[in-house]
């Protein structure tokens, strides 16, 4: 099934395009292991990036329409002092798409991404837990610099009050 890449719509599963990607990692040096992928396992992979940097990031702004599938296109953002466009992308989400895709490729994400509890502490009806992901890379996450809040490397605490 091809990508559904338009912004902001009701069924979109990707932020980057194929051709997109292409550009990205020709200009990278990345090409030969992009390259040789077919069509159809880039698609996948741009499906899965996008999808993890979703579920993971805490991006600025609001969604700009309650009804679109992805976290973008969002309102009220500002990148490097100019207002991002309430429709658009930015180049740097898509750009990081691109990057964690191609890591997608040379790795087993599959093992490892669920959240797995390292430790947890309860004192009476209070109980804290620390849930460790496995991280976005530091490439992708600083192509989303700005964009993001926090690190989205892969802790989050969690406290529940029980009584």
């Amino acid at each position: 099934m091809a990508l559904d890449t338009t912004a902001g719509g009701p069924s979109a599963d990707s932020y980057c395009t194929v051709d997109e990607a292409d550009a990205y990692h020709a200009a990278r040096g990345h090409n030969d292991a992009w390259a040789a992928a077919d069509e159809a396992t880039k698609e996948r992979h741009l499906k899965w990036a996008t999808s993890i940097l979703d579920s993971r990031c805490e991006w600025v702004g609001a969604r700009a329409d309650a009804e679109q599938a992805l976290a973008w296109p969002r309102r009220g953002v500002v990148l490097d002092g100019c207002p991002v466009a309430e429709g658009a992308v930015p180049r740097r989400v898509k750009s990081a798409v691109a990057e964690f895709a191609f890591r997608l490729l040379g790795e087993d994400w599959t093992a490892g991404l669920g959240p797995v509890v390292d430790e947890g502490v309860q004192v009476g009806p209070l109980k804290t837990s620390k849930e460790t992901h496995r991280p976005i890379p530091s490439q992708v996450l600083a192509l989303l610099g700005p964009l993001v809040h926090g690190s989205a490397g892969g802790i989050r605490v969690h406290t529940t009050v029980r009584g």
